[in-house]
């Protein structure tokens, strides 16, 4: 097939072969044809990584019914991860063609549709399967070595703005992104694909990618990494408002730099408290729950961290 479209169409090397069924010639060992949405997925981005294009333009022309559809949303997914770990907008257009009728020497091509991804929005894609509970089923038996629910954990820190968790459990997300590159591995035999990727790996993928390249590895953040990151990826103006203005108030109460490092309900109401957070409280708060967030002041700025209350933090996502 490579050989065939480099030397017939005179493309260059860089030709990706995806896994697909066909009648009796080409099929999946379990009967699916869930295999080319993943492996299209991980072939675009790692093209976007190596060229980092402004604009991507899916001709959507040709293939079996569902194949156009699962590469705009694979086209989609991995733009979403260029633009969130660039900081950058990704144009997607999307074209199609008038069918060849007899010796036409031109053909008509029609803009479908065309969208922007910017880094907030591309948080809400990478995001959006890991919000509800019920989608748990789904992605269980694929993130074993993602810590089963942490992926749910990790996509909603990210939507509402918990980004000082999110900072302390990028080794995670970097180790689960690892673990599932070898998932997009394709074995076929005899005309039967025997291992491919999963849709699910696809989505776990595109987060954890996501997480492990936009936070510091480290478990303190400043005031000011805190606001930059609310205003390049909070996925709506109601969370990145809550960040800067919880910010905005603590630098103005703690204007006067405290000494030492203490957690916030004993600087704003003079209590030692223990562990236990308000789930309410937590994310009115940008993450920023008095109970378990320590701060302390080096250089006349702000750092927060969640110290061993880690875990209470995680209880609560």
């Amino acid at each position: 097939m490579r050989r065939g479209l480099r030397g017939e169409l005179g493309l260059s090397d860089d030709v990706a072969v995806l896994p697909n069924a066909l009648g009796a010639k080409f099929r999946f060992a379990d009967g699916k044809t869930e295999g080319f949405f993943a492996s299209a997925y991980r072939e675009i981005l790692r093209r976007l990584d190596a060229w980092t294009p402004s604009s991507i333009v899916v001709d959507t022309s040709h293939g079996i019914n569902y194949m156009p559809l699962m590469v705009v949303e694979a086209a989609r997914l991995a733009a979403a991860v260029l633009a969130a770990s660039r900081k950058t907008e990704v144009e997607i257009t999307v074209v199609n063609s008038e069918p060849l009728v007899g010796d036409a020497e031109s053909l008509h091509v029609m803009e479908l549709h065309k969208e922007r991804i910017t880094p907030s929005s591309a948080v809400q894609l990478v995001a959006r399967h890991f919000l509800v509970d019920e989608n748990k089923n789904y992605f269980l038996k694929y993130a074993q070595r993602c810590g089963e629910d942490k992926p749910f954990k990790w996509g909603r820190a990210l939507f509402n703005g918990v980004y000082l968790y999110l900072a302390a459990r990028r080794g995670e997300a970097a180790r689960c992104r690892e673990s599932l590159e070898a998932e997009f591995e394709v074995e076929v035999k005899d005309g039967v694909y025997e291992r491919y990727p999963r849709p699910q790996h696809a989505y776990l993928h595109a987060l954890a990618e996501v997480v492990s390249r936009i936070f510091p590895d480290k478990d303190r953040l400043s005031a000011k990494e805190l606001e930059d990151l609310a205003r390049t990826y909070a996925p709506n103006e109601a969370v990145e408002a809550v960040v800067r203005n919880e910010l905005n108030k603590l630098r103005e109460i703690l204007a006067t730099c405290p000494d030492g490092r203490a957690t916030l309900a004993e600087l704003l109401d003079g209590v030692k408290p223990k562990c236990a957070a308000d789930r309410r409280n937590l994310y009115a708060h940008g993450g920023l729950e008095k109970n378990v967030t320590y701060v302390e002041c080096r250089d006349g700025e702000l750092y927060f961290d969640y110290g061993e209350c880690i875990g209470e933090v995680e209880r609560h996502l």
